[in-house]
């Protein structure tokens, strides 16, 4: 009994509205029993085994059965039918023929007819209902045996299997995409026979795909045999047909040369034009090649004229190459865009808004902007659109995951040049994965406050649609958005020592609030003083200097005579008598070799005045302790009293040294009176 309950297998499938199930039954002639008071029945319960009912209990069934050997001899026969929901489903099958039963596990063989009865029970009614007998001839009820199907090998878009029919008749295939929910089943029915193998080639797949697939087959009988394990095969890959849509920008080092920034797009390959691995960048000169996984690429260059190739790749090799003549020289370049920002429309709808604002001074060089996404978990779930230069924003929605997160970049480009990229992370539940914190003052002046933030990645799982910094007191207000593009901002024309309060608002809520005062008035009024009190010292400064400049210049200088060496010699009160100084001979001194002219030498000691106070006519010499004076015979005589007295101790230290001459003591006694008269001359005027 527990046996019997353990292989029978009942499959209950809805076929209507109206409540009515398709129901099967199999039993296997291990789990055959005869019946005591009956030797023409076979049975899967002892109870079965009692006097049918009347015949006002029997119901008419559509039933079919079939028969079937399945491995180690195990032979089993399955019969279905349908019925209403309201009978039981713990039905069983009763089998009986004419001739007396002697062995029930010998029933079930192909040269058998037997009749198939069902005992069910109504729950509603709590009777039991028996069938009316269903002939089965076994021989012509034969369901072949499951084949065994193998994947022989694959093209781009095909896949060869190969199976072994058990009968003579016809097999069908199906298959499906690796974990696909559904099935495709070819129209042909493929001619088999009995013992022999099959080959069918699968066409019209997808490159590089992985598929499953199943074979039946039926014989004369025309029951089909179940469908076999499905059995998988890849598609091999195809070379991608298309070249990526490439721009470039070039970025300036601050030593020597650059760095060539490239970007492309994924190659808009259809289903069935293969997939992509990788790319390929050469780059000429200096003849360099790079296989990079990504969409973009950095490679440092020489400022010289380049030519670039980017192919895409895969296990089938090198699809077509976006060509690029690049001039790292003289390059236009292309102001990122601004204050991007992506919101999220779920759960309305499956889809990122991603809003951006443009340069004003580039908006007329860009030719359209590029919205790019990949997923962080899945790299290669990659998105590229195009939109105008003139957009400001674009709508998301192809194949979006609410369990993902994505990076989204926008830059702009003009023909094959393009900007710097923004980037931000998002999601579908979040949206922008960026908040604002750290609000601080860095700079107060009297009419101005100056605030900074920071950006961050977002700490709790909320939805934040934008940021805002906002500086109020009483009714004066200011509001400025917040961009992660941005980490400071300045507000103006305030009120000097007025305190104001600045929040840092997220969706209107306040995260963060600050107290700040601006500066005193008076404050600005000192500093505004300050160069004109520089400018005043300034000007004073250059007038004390350029004094001298111009008492010079309109006051000239007036020697007097007092100070010269004649007139303090003439106003000496005690001049010495010229009598009785003794001079030297001047013509033992005489130079003939050197002078051309006859001198007077005058010897005196070193501590007289400087030569400078003699004519110019005189050169100094010295001989031993003395000081010598050449004068020129001829001099005048006010030249003569230039040169200062001559006194009685010096002409007596000449007068050692030779004759001296009668001539030169008279008219050193002449300059004596001069040099009486003009005394008493000055003294009078002083007077």
């Amino acid at each position: 009994m527990n046996l019997w309950f353990l292989n029978l297998q009942l499959l209950w499938t809805l076929t209507s509205v109206l409540r009515v199930f398709s129901v099967e039954v199999t039993v296997t002639n291990n789990q055959l029993m005869l019946c005591k008071k009956n030797k023409h029945l076979c049975v899967t319960k002892a109870r079965d085994c009692d006097l049918r009912p009347p015949d006002t209990l029997q119901k008419t069934l559509n039933m079919t059965c079939f028969y079937q050997e399945i491995p180690k001899r195990v032979r089993s026969v399955t019969c279905s039918w349908s019925q209403e929901a309201s009978v039981q489903p713990d039905a069983s099958l009763i089998f009986s023929r004419e001739s007396k039963i002697l062995f029930c596990r010998g029933v079930f063989n192909p040269v058998s007819k037997l009749n198939v009865s069902v005992r069910m029970k109504d729950y509603r009614t709590g009777r039991e209902i028996w069938s009316q007998p269903h002939p089965v001839f076994l021989f012509d009820a034969v369901k072949p045996l499951r084949s065994i199907l193998t994947v022989l090998g694959s093209t781009e878009d095909s896949l060869v299997v190969s199976w072994n029919s058990s009968v003579d008749g016809g097999c069908r295939l199906r298959y499906r995409l690796n974990k696909a929910p559904t099935w495709t089943q070819i129209a042909d029915v493929v001619s088999a026979h009995a013992d022999q193998n099959v080959n069918y080639t699968i066409r019209n797949l997808l490159p590089f795909n992985v598929y499953t697939a199943a074979v039946a087959c039926r014989g004369e009988s025309g029951f089909w045999s179940d469908w076999s394990s499905g059995m998988s095969g890849r598609t091999l890959d195809r070379v991608p047909s298309r070249p990526s849509e490439l721009c470039y920008r070039v970025e300036n080092k601050v030593v020597a040369g650059s760095v060539l920034h490239l970007r492309w797009k994924a190659p808009d390959l259809g289903e069935t034009e293969g997939r992509v691995l990788g790319y390929q960048v050469s780059l000429s000169p200096p003849g360099k090649t790079l296989n990079v996984s990504e969409t973009s690429a950095q490679v440092e260059v020489e400022e010289e004229n380049h030519s670039v190739a980017v192919r895409a790749f895969n296990t089938a090799g090198l699809g077509p190459a976006a060509l690029l003549q690049i001039s790292t020289q003289n390059q236009i370049t292309l102001p990122s865009l601004r204050n991007l920002w992506i919101s999220s429309c779920y759960p309305k709808s499956q889809s990122l808004l991603v809003q951006w604002a443009s340069c004003p001074s580039s908006s007329s060089a860009v030719s359209h902007v590029v919205v790019e996404w990949s997923s962080e978990t899945r790299p290669s779930t990659r998105g590229w659109t195009r939109v105008d230069g003139f957009t400001t924003s674009y709508f998301i929605i192809q194949d979006v995951d609410p369990e993902e997160s994505y990076l989204i970049s926008v830059f702009p480009v003009h023909l094959q040049l393009c900007g710097p990229p923004q980037s931000l992370t998002a999601s579908l539940q979040q949206g922008a994965l960026m908040e604002a914190i750290s609000l601080r003052v860095v700079s107060v002046t009297k009419t101005t406050v100056t605030i900074m933030w920071a950006w961050q990645l977002k700490s709790e799982p909320i939805r934040v649609e934008s940021y805002r910094a906002v500086l109020r007191r009483d009714s004066h207000k200011q509001t400025v958005s917040l961009w992660p593009d941005q980490l400071q901002h300045t507000f103006f024309n305030l009120t000097p020592n007025t305190e104001y309060s600045v929040l840092l608002q997220a969706d209107n809520v306040s995260r963060s609030i600050l107290t700040v005062s601006t500066y005193f008035d008076e404050a600005p009024a000192v500093a505004t003083a300050t160069p004109l009190l520089l400018l005043t010292v300034t000007v004073v400064i250059i007038s004390i200097l350029s004094r001298t400049v111009y008492k010079s210049y309109f006051f000239p200088y007036i020697s007097s005579p007092r100070l010269s060496s004649t007139g303090q010699w003439l106003m000496n009160p005690n001049p010495e008598d010229c009598a009785e100084k003794m001079v030297l001979d001047m013509k033992d001194l005489e130079v003939t070799d050197v002078l051309k002219n006859k001198s007077l030498v005058l010897v005196g000691p070193n501590d007289r005045s400087s030569p400078e106070e003699l004519n110019e006519d005189v050169s100094p010499r010295s001989i031993g302790g003395l000081g010598v004076q050449t004068l020129t015979f001829g001099l005048s005589v006010a030249s003569v009293i230039d040169a200062g007295p001559i006194r009685a101790q010096q002409l007596l230290t000449l007068q050692s040294y030779g004759h001296v001459d009668t001539d030169l003591v008279c008219e050193m006694d002449y300059l004596t009176n001069i040099r009486t008269q003009t005394e008493e001359t000055i003294s009078s005027e002083t007077n």
